[in-house]
This record gives C-alpha cells, sequence and structure tokens, in this order.
C-alpha cells in the first residue's frame, strides 16, 4: 500500500484526467477523500491509498500521470497490507 496527497489544477475534469493513470495501468485505489484549502473549489487537495508501491512499473506509470495533471504530489508512505481486502 501506498499513501499520498495531491492538488489537481483548477480545470475541468481535473479530477478524472488525475485518476486516468490508475485505471489506465492496473492500480487499484482503495481510498480516496477530498479537502478543500480555504473553503473554496480553487484548491483541492486529496488524500489517497493505492496498491502498490513506488518502484513498481504499472505504479510509476501511474505516479507519473498524476503528477503531470496535478499541481504537486506527495508521498507519504508505503507498508504491507494488514489484510487482505473483499
Amino acid at each position: 500500500m501506498t499513501t499520498l496527497v495531491f492538488e489537481v489544477k483548477n480545470v475541468p475534469a481535473a479530477l478524472y484526467k488525475a485518476m486516468g493513470g490508475f485505471a489506465t495501468n492496473g492500480v487499484n485505489m482503495t481510498k480516496l477523500e477530498s479537502y478543500q484549502r480555504g473553503g473554496t473549489f480553487a484548491a483541492t487537495e486529496f488524500f489517497c491509498d493505492i496498491e502498490g508501491r513506488p518502484g513498481e512499473a504499472h505504479v510509476d506509470r501511474a505516479l507519473d500521470e498524476l503528477r503531470f495533471h496535478s499541481k504537486w504530489v506527495r508521498l507519504l508512505g508505503s507498508y504491507g497490507r494488514a489484510r487482505e481486502r473483499g
């Protein structure tokens, strides 16, 4: 599992574009939470968990696409799963 935080650009379909890399590279997102800075829709940050870690080719490709469509991305850390989901 990897936890990260990112801020989307203030453009139409910003979140859709930012998430596209996870779908096309087969990276499962298990959590997505949104937070608005300053009480406006102009700056929305997202906190998410994904299955996988940097260094895995499919995760690296998804993160590269996320970085392209976001203002910034911060990786908070990677860790083993406590249990299998589902």
